[in-house]
């Protein structure tokens, strides 16, 4: 009797461990390894990555692992054809709550069978961040900073770094991660009154240390001299670093290259046009430039901007107000590898003006670049066609794009240090991303 007993109570035993392994996996997938798991997802789009933390715990658990981040990372860099936008809407005054900015990470490979292109926003994360308390609330769809309309800087590995422009001259920075809703609020740099900001702004990651950094400039009146003072995340002040090159105005072109930043300068001299930022030994250095460029030449260039084209240093450029002109240095470095890529013949499209192709954004995975086309629209050029293909309409407002790749990086797993803590954006819906779900055929800009 005893022995039925037993029996009977070591088969519920069994019964009931059966019954939590199927109510723990309960899809077969999750019986392959774990790093061949984290592989099949990280090649996921990144709606669907997010469709599947909620399918049970044990996903859920997969996809906010750090190393899962890193892998998922990793694919992103060589795949991802994304980019974020911010729409600045005119409001009432820059101190008043109403004034925001409406940023959303657009996926322009993403195309869904049945979907349409919808002129409704959608948006990682919805939150206010208050640059006077530096914490951060929820308030319906809007991304607020309390002292006016953000900027976007740069952004590297999925961490987006943006400012908002103060009263009292002191621009207040702000790094996130909007898939993951973690942000912090930098500090201000204490600083002499004889000194003012610059429109110029710079953010990157040293892959030897593993650090990430803000870089931003500031020039005295009294000396006409140009400081540089960089922001290591993970500590809580500026450094000023010494005399640097004075950049010109901020451009939205991604200029981040193997552990360096690179700008175009205001300096009279053609050899000191484009100077790099070590991310590592922080140091600038003059970058050469192409052996066309004379005086001469250079006159002649009305607009000009660095960028990066599949893993090259490039310069986009107008030239006697009639062509747009990309070079890339296929040899960092050495001038003589500079070599024309293509160039852009202004008055052959009707309609189509110099200051139309200023903002370019990035060089997109099937060679096109993407332009951000009177401040509303999206378009791209592709060199082989000689075409123009209209993207998407951003709607009636002004507002700005930069290249982006979407990651799971946390702030806290990957910046901060003991001493310092993120602030947790919460969530009010389900995250969403935006699409391009249809691409209209090559066609010109302007009939």
């Amino acid at each position: 009797m005893n022995h039925q007993r037993k029996t009977k109570k070591a088969k519920k035993i069994i019964a009931y461990e059966k019954g939590n392994m199927v109510t723990e996996h309960p899809f077969p997938i999750l019986e392959l390894p774990i790093l061949v798991l984290y592989v099949i997802i990280s090649k996921l789009p990144l709606r669907t990555i997010f469709s599947c933390k909620g399918v049970c715990r044990a996903l859920l658990k997969l996809i906010e692992d750090p190393y899962f981040a890193r892998i998922h990372l990793n694919e992103a860099l060589n795949t991802s054809n994304t980019i974020i936008v911010n729409e600045n809407h005119f409001l009432p005054p820059l101190n008043s709550p109403s004034s925001y900015f409406r940023p959303h990470i657009i996926d322009l490979d993403y195309s869904p069978k049945k979907s349409s292109c919808s002129s409704d926003h959608h948006f990682y994360n919805q939150h206010i961040i208050c640059s006077q308390s530096g914490r951060v609330a929820l308030r319906a769809v809007k991304c607020c900073f309390l002292e006016g309309n953000a900027v976007l800087v740069s952004s590297c590995n999925g961490l987006l770094c943006l400012y908002s422009p103060s009263l009292k001259k002191k621009p207040t920075y702000c790094i996130c991660n909007p898939v993951i809703g973690e942000c912090m609020t930098l500090p201000h740099p204490t600083f002499t009154s004889n000194y003012t900001y610059l429109n110029h702004s710079g953010f990157g990651f040293c892959p030897n240390t593993e650090q990430y950094k803000v870089l931003r400039f500031m020039s005295s009146a009294l000396t006409l001299r140009t400081v540089a003072l960089v922001h290591t995340l993970g500590t809580g002040s500026w450094r000023n670093i010494g005399e640097a090159p004075c950049p010109k105005s901020q451009l939205c072109f991604d200029s981040f290259l193997d552990g360096k930043l690179h700008l175009i300068t205001d300096s009279p001299k053609i050899s000191d046009k484009i100077y790099s930022f070590d991310l590592e030994t922080e140091k600038f250095e003059p970058v050469p430039v192409p052996a066309h460029f004379s005086p001469e030449y250079f006159s002649k260039i009305s607009w000009i901007s660095v960028g990066v084209v599949s893993g090259c240093l490039c310069l986009c450029y107008t030239s006697s107000d009639a062509y747009f002109e990309v070079f890339a240095m296929e040899e960092y470095g050495i001038v003589e590898s500079w070599i024309k890529k293509f160039a852009i013949d202004i008055k052959f499209y009707c309609g189509l003006r110099t200051v139309d192709l200023r903002r370019p954004i990035k060089f997109l995975n099937n060679g096109e670049l993407l332009f951000l086309y009177k401040f509303n629209s999206l378009v791209s050029y592709s060199p082989q066609k000689g075409t123009f293909r209209d993207i998407k309409s951003l709607g009636n407002g002004r507002a700005e794009a930069i290249a982006h790749v979407s990651s799971f990086m946390s702030l806290k797993n990957h910046v901060f240090e003991r001493s310092i803590k993120s602030e947790k954006i919460k969530l009010e819906r389900p995250t969403v991303v935006q699409n391009v779900s249809s691409i209209v055929d090559d066609s010109s800009v302007s009939s």
